[in-house]
């Protein structure tokens, strides 16, 4: 009877637990981003340099460069990007004054007095939206489970 029990328990609930953990894309991509952009705040204070989250909107990967690296680091650091999770993809990144890019590379700047740009990124995951404001001078990213805009 106990184990009838327990078998039970464990179709319904592996299930749920697999999906949550290990196969949202979305929340993994949100944890590296979020993640990403504030070591980068912090490192730009730490080091007084100003660093740059590079975004390449056509292959849809990541990178981190600062200001003292030579050409040939920027160079390694392009073609070591990091990609997104498979299924996700970058819809756009928002600027309040640039407007949006939706093609191409851009970059958020990280800057050494504690501030950065004020971006909006958009990532699609099939029919759905994820949006991360990041804001000049807080450290945190705020996310919101639709397609946010400067102009709501």
């Amino acid at each position: 009877m106990v184990l009838s029990l327990l078998s039970i328990m464990l179709v319904l609930t592996v299930p749920r637990f697999h999906n949550t953990l290990f196969l949202d894309e979305t929340k993994t991509a949100s944890r590296w981003l979020i993640g990403k952009v504030r070591a980068l705040k912090e490192a730009a204070i730490r080091d007084q340099k100003q660093h740059t989250l590079h975004i390449d909107l056509d292959t849809e990967r990541f990178w981190e460069t600062d200001e003292s690296m030579s050409t040939e680091a920027l160079e390694s650091a392009a073609l070591n990007a990091d990609p997104l999770p498979d299924g996700l993809k970058i819809a756009d990144i928002e600027y309040p004054i640039r407007g949006k890019i939706n093609s191409g590379q851009t970059d958020i700047t990280f800057y050494k007095n504690g501030y950065s740009d004020k971006a909006l990124i958009h990532l699609q995951d099939d029919e759905e939206y994820v949006s991360f404001l990041i804001e000049p001078f807080l450290s945190e990213i705020t996310r919101y489970e639709t397609y946010a805009s400067f102009e709501n």
